[in-house]
């Protein structure tokens, strides 16, 4: 008997299993990147359509207003705590702040955790290494391309200008949601691939599996008969029934069977 390793069912299933792993990991590969970047695509929209609300909600003339040292004033504890409520709706939101131009760079004016958290920055305080896209939210909503990481941890962030009553930009409002966030949708959306090609994987192979054992079957069908004529014995029954290749070969053997029978009668004296 055929040893399993030498099977072609064996055989069979491993280059399929092969072949889907290929193409599977190709795919895979593929969508993952696509998804990944369609995720990160959509946080960006929502952080620039948050921003965008929370900046309406804001009266530009009173952040204009504000100046190190107010720190404790009815206004900037009212923007505070507007901007604190916000922040505390969604676990998404890690910080909401507000940022205004200076003669040393973008400082921040009200940041919604000031008085709340110990690393809240202040009124005036500069922000480091502000990015391009920081800037263009002086001017329209925007959200940044890729994470940055400060002395906050790393986030994504989104800015929308701040206006007064005549229209005129008086700052921005920024939103950061944590990377860790972003990359927990991603690693979700990840295995949720992986489990798919997985659990296909396994039923291509099960398919495989059977569609391979009934060929084996009435391939060994075929031996058995094979056998049987090799010691002599003519009254085989080839019951092998297919409409592939198989099901030719064994109506050809079952010629070859009646063949042999007839050339035996006529050899009889």
């Amino acid at each position: 008997m055929v040893q399993w390793y030498h099977s072609i069912i064996t055989k069979l299933i491993i280059a399929f299993i092969i072949l889907i792993l290929v193409i599977a990991g190709l795919s895979v590969l593929y969508t993952f990147g696509a998804t990944k970047e369609a995720l990160k695509e959509t946080t960006r929209d929502e952080l620039v359509a948050l921003a965008s609300v929370i900046a309406t909600q804001i009266d530009g003339d009173s952040l204009k207003a504000l100046q190190p040292g107010d720190e404790e004033s009815p206004t900037f504890l009212k923007i505070r705590d507007q901007l604190y409520a916000i922040e505390s709706s969604s676990p998404e939101i890690v910080y909401v702040y507000t940022m205004k131009q200076s003669n040393d760079g973008i400082a921040f004016v009200v940041d919604a955790e000031y008085g709340i958290s110990e690393d809240a920055a202040g009124i005036g305080d500069i922000y480091e290494n502000p990015t391009e896209e920081m800037k263009t939210g002086f001017q329209v909503p925007v959200a940044e391309h890729e994470y940055t990481t400060d002395q906050w941890g790393t986030v994504i962030s989104g800015y929308a200008p701040v206006k007064n009553a005549a229209g005129e930009v008086t700052g921005i409002v920024g939103v950061d949601m944590s990377a860790t966030r972003v990359i927990e949708r991603q690693d979700f959306i990840g295995t949720i691939i992986y489990l798919i090609m997985l659990i296909g994987i396994g039923i291509t192979a099960v398919i495989i599996g059977l569609i391979s054992m009934t060929m084996i079957r009435d391939i060994r069908s075929l031996n058995d008969s094979a056998e049987k004529i090799s010691t002599g014995d003519i009254n085989v029954l080839v019951t092998v029934e297919r409409n592939d290749e198989i099901g030719e070969l064994a109506n050809s053997f079952s010629r070859m069977v009646s063949s042999l029978k007839i050339m035996m009668m006529d050899d009889k004296p």
